[in-house]
């Protein structure tokens, strides 16, 4: 099985709305904790909550530019387990203030079709999180299985991404999903 790397993940989430250009080096990541035990994470900038199911939270920046123009910055966060067969990832990107303008469904729905172009759509259901609208749904391809949740607040866009290969069971995913807070 082919081990997914984390540009080609962000560029499966970002195909509607976004064009990834050349990365900018990684700031360091936070202290690893020292079993996998379940890892509290807050971002204060990206201004949410999550618990990721243990390993080491890595992070990552990478400026995009936006189709029809603009740019912004995809912020990740991610840990790997399973000697990189199974991903739990927090990316948020801010679009411009004239940009996404047709509505929470609208840009939802975008994302959720450039994540899933070359994929199988397994389920697809609207959801929120305290008002904040949203979308879960499931694809999967050949190799891996993918479940995602995106909410929409204001023009921060959130997705909450899970990746398993078919030989390595997400265990975890609920538990995941569950504890994301946009604080």
């Amino acid at each position: 099985m082919r081990m997914l790397t984390m540009p080609t993940l962000a560029g499966l989430m970002l195909a509607a709305c976004v064009t990834a250009v050349p990365q900018v080096p990684p700031p360091p990541p936070p202290p690893a904790p020292a079993t996998n035990q379940p890892v509290p994470y807050t971002s204060a900038d990206g201004r949410f909550s999550v618990t990721f199911p243990g390993g080491t939270v890595k992070q990552e920046t990478e400026p995009v530019a936006l189709q029809g123009g603009g740019s912004s910055t995809l912020y990740e966060y991610w840990v790997e387990l399973e000697g990189g067969s199974v991903t739990y990832m927090v990316m948020y990107n801010d679009y411009a203030p004239d940009y996404a303008n047709d509505g929470a469904t609208n840009v939802l729905a975008r994302t959720r079709d450039g994540a899933v172009k070359g994929k199988t759509l397994t389920s697809d259901v609207a959801i929120d999180l305290n008002g904040v609208p949203g979308r879960a749904f499931t694809c999967s391809d050949k190799d891996w299985n993918y479940s995602v949740h995106q909410f929409l607040s204001g023009k921060r866009l959130y997705q909450l991404i899970v990746v398993w290969g078919n030989d390595h069971p997400a265990t975890a995913t609920d538990e995941f999903m569950n504890s994301f807070r946009i604080m």
